[in-house]
Formats: structure tokens, C-alpha cells, sequence
């Protein structure tokens, strides 16, 4: 039987990890992770929440999503919260609003729930949820368009990690924590992988290993060489929470995620989710992102990353981001835009210029697989991308899907989702402070 060996314990590597040691076919699967504790908090798909739907222009994504929404409500039904999905910005002619609307032909195909809002006022009905008139909405523009899916939600993503790590060790998986990745091991004559070798020096041998590993794959000094110049790059997405009061959560508890992808006075790329069950309200974009000096992400395990903010009383995303968050979440939800941010995230993408994520064996080392390039919209597919992943390893992935994710595909198509976009350089002295997040 064949030994595998998984470096990464993010949504990739565990939920391959299951898959794997669910089928019987494998002698050992091993798991490392650089983090000490897991989920290592820093990682993408450790989170508050994260949105789960299948709204997506590509039909093979939407196909994908569909069956993992399915998914989410059989095999995580504590974590998975279906509370719909409101898109506005369908009226606009950027490529924001033109994907949108395929975005909508592609769920109408595919079921007849989907309602079409072409009202300010039908608009704000779904925005609050559940008919409340409590709940304040902003002025919506007279020719604004937006529709609401009642399949799809919200995860709470890092208790979903969590039960996926606790999965792997029922199932006789052996993760190994604290263990980062320094040197690929090769074979004699240098022609394949067998394993690698974790900074404190300990080896770790395998017939099959599987980079997993998410935005650190391309500033990695190991794999340095191994991938195409810039096909992945770790770009910061920003994140803001409110903490909300009890009667605050209690009003806001029902109402949609959002995404407002343009379209007129909008905050294109702006997406908000209901608040948790201990009244936290996350907002975000998904946007270019932001680009660190060296490439590595910077996180809070990033011990002079932190010394640095600690010591300036610095938030982890630039003002200009914060500002425009605040902006956007006021463009629907005024009351809570009048509330103070209490906590900041960047999270960070492995992104890919077209969008598709990276699952396919090195053309030079025929054990090698990589497993990455999340491009910001993998963690829906949670539940399944494991068997997607596990299929690739033993060469039965469909084959439109092996090319979609193949390393030598061609990459001069640009992810639709950023068209336009311009990625930035992260700037220490361009970040917000703590004084900044208590402004309103």
C-alpha cells in the first residue's frame, strides 16, 4: 500500500487527508503544519466565517459548489449556517456586474428559487430578512438590481478546520504540528520526491507527498523553483468585525450574507455576513489584495510583525481599507456602520491570475503533487475538495477538471472575479490604528 505525506493543515491538506483515510488504500497518512497549535490561527481558511454558495459564472465551479452546499448540511450541520445570499450590484456595466449576471443564469438553470430584486424596496426586504422593520436599511437607488439565493450561507471556517483535524485522528491519521517545512528529500538519482526534511531536522519519508500549503507556498525557500515565476502569489484581503450587543445580535441575526459586486453608489467587491452566535459582524473585500515587501504573508504568528504593531498601536489593514469598509457597510446596514471595529484581519490568498486553483503533480517529479492557489473562493467546496484532490493523486479527476487545475495549463486568462484590479503594496505607515477602528 502507498504511503502519503501531506504538508499543510489548512482546508487542502485535511480535508485530503480524510479522503484519503477514508478509502483504505493507504498504508499512512502523515500531516505537518509549520503552526504549533491547530488551526494555525493565521491561516486563510482559520476564520470567523467564511461565505458558502454557488453563485459562480464558470459552470464547473457552480456544478462543484452546489454539491458541496449539500454537503455542508449533511456533514456539518452545526458549523454551516444557511442564512441566503443577497448579490446587488447587477445593474452596472463594470465586469463586476456583467459576472453577476451570469452568475444569476447560471443559478436559474439550476433551480427556481432564485428571486430577482428590481426595486429599492424589494431590495431592503430581503436585506433585513424576515420582514424586520427594525432593522434600518440605507437608500437604495432607483435602477439597483440585485437577487437573493435561499441556498447557500455562511461557515463558521475555523470550527470547521477543527473538526476536520479531529476527523483525521479518528480515522488513524497522524498530524504532526510545529514541524516546518525546510528541503524536498529526492531519490538517489535525483529524478523523484520521497519525502522532506522540517527545520528541526527530522525526516519524514513518503511514496507520495502533497504541497498543501496554501500563501507561503511561493515564498517558501524549499519549493523555490519548483512552480512557473508568478503563477502564485500571496495577496492580504481585508477583514473588520464589529462586536455587537446582544440586542444588536439579536436584531441582526437573520438578515442575508451580502455581496455587493457594483452597480450604482456601490462598494464593489464588498461582501457581510450576519453576526455570530457571540454577536461578532465580519465585513471584507474581495478585492486585488495587498502584497507584502518579501512575498511571506504577515500574520500574528509573525513575531515582528506583531512587536511592530504592538509597539505602534497598529490595526493589520491600511486606513484607506478600513475607511472604505466602513463606507460599504454603511451603503446597506447604517446602524452598524455607526459601531466602532473591534478587531482586524488580513487574510491571505494563494492567488492564481486566472482563478483556478493548482492540483497536479510536478512534470518533474512524478510524486510530487501540489495542492494550492485557493484564489480566495476554495473554502465553499470544503467538504469535497479532498476527493477532487485524492481523485488528482490517483489519476481519476475528470479530465476538463484536470486541465482547469492543471501547473501547465496556459495562464493569460485573468480571474473574472478581479479584472481591473490593481494589487497594492502592504506599507506599515499606511495602516489604520486602534484610534481609527473606534472612530464613527
Amino acid at each position: 500500500m502507498t504511503s502519503v505525506l501531506i504538508v499543510g493543515a489548512g482546508e487542502f491538506g485535511c480535508s485530503t487527508a480524510i479522503s484519503l483515510l477514508k478509502s483504505g488504500r493507504y498504508s499512512s497518512v502523515t500531516i505537518l503544519d509549520r503552526a504549533e497549535v491547530l488551526p494555525a490561527e493565521d491561516a486563510a481558511s482559520t476564520d470567523i466565517s467564511k461565505v458558502v454558495r454557488y453563485d459562480y459564472s464558470d459552470p464547473d465551479y457552480s456544478r462543484l459548489a452546489k454539491e458541496a452546499i449539500t454537503r455542508w448540511t449533511q456533514d456539518f450541520p452545526d458549523v454551516y449556517h444557511e442564512s441566503g445570499v443577497v448579490v446587488l450590484g447587477l445593474e452596472g456595466d463594470s465586469v463586476d456586474s456583467v459576472v453577476a449576471r451570469q452568475s444569476l443564469a447560471n443559478v436559474q438553470a439550476q433551480a427556481d428559487n432564485i428571486t430577482v430584486l428590481q426595486t429599492p424596496e424589494s431590495i431592503k426586504n430581503f436585506l433585513r430578512a424576515e420582514g424586520r422593520a427594525d432593522v434600518p436599511i440605507a437608500d437604495i437607488a432607483d435602477s439597483a438590481m440585485a437577487y437573493h439565493n435561499p441556498t447557500g450561507g455562511w461557515a463558521e471556517a475555523g470550527r470547521a478546520v477543527e473538526k476536520l483535524l479531529e476527523r483525521i485522528k479518528e480515522l488513524g491519521g497522524k498530524i504532526v504540528p510545529g514541524a516546518s517545512l525546510a528541503a524536498l528529500l529526492y531519490t538517489d538519482d535525483g529524478k523523484d520526491v520521497r519525502g522532506v526534511r522540517t527545520q528541526d531536522g527530522k525526516e519524514f519519508l513518503a511514496d507520495k507527498v502533497i504541497i498543501a500549503t496554501g500563501s507561503w507556498t511561493p515564498s517558501i525557500p524549499a519549493l523555490k523553483g519548483l512552480l512557473p515565476s508568478g503563477l502564485i502569489t500571496a495577496t492580504g484581503q481585508t477583514i473588520a468585525c464589529i462586536q455587537l450587543t446582544e440586542e444588536l445580535r439579536k436584531k441582526y441575526e437573520h438578515i442575508p450574507v451580502t455581496m455587493n459586486l457594483g452597480g450604482s453608489g456601490s462598494g464593489g467587491g464588498f461582501y457581510s455576513f450576519p453576526p455570530t452566535a457571540n454577536g461578532l459582524l465580519k465585513c471584507a473585500f474581495h478585492a486585488a489584495g495587498f502584497t507584502s515587501e518579501d512575498g511571506v504573508p504577515k500574520t500574528t504568528l509573525d513575531a515582528a510583525a506583531v512587536e511592530e504593531r504592538e509597539e505602534k498601536g497598529l490595526a493589520w489593514i491600511p486606513r484607506a481599507s478600513l475607511d472604505a469598509l466602513r463606507h460599504s457597510l454603511g451603503l446597506q446596514y447604517p446602524e452598524l456602520a455607526a459601531l466602532p471595529f473591534t478587531f482586524t484581519r488580513m487574510c491571505w490568498y494563494s492567488d492564481v491570475v486566472d482563478g483556478d486553483w493548482i492540483i497536479d503533480y510536478h512534470p518533474q517529479y512524478p510524486s510530487l503533487l501540489y495542492a494550492s492557489g485557493g484564489a480566495g473562493h476554495a473554502f465553499k467546496f470544503l467538504p469535497i475538495i479532498g476527493e477532487l484532490i485524492h481523485a488528482r493523486l490517483e489519476n481519476t479527476l475528470p479530465e476538463n477538471l484536470k486541465q482547469k487545475w492543471s501547473l501547465s495549463r496556459p495562464t493569460s486568462a485573468i480571474d473574472p472575479a478581479r479584472i481591473g484590479m490593481q494589487r497594492k503594496p502592504l506599507v506599515v505607515d499606511e495602516l489604520a490604528t486602534r484610534e481609527d477602528m473606534a472612530k464613527v
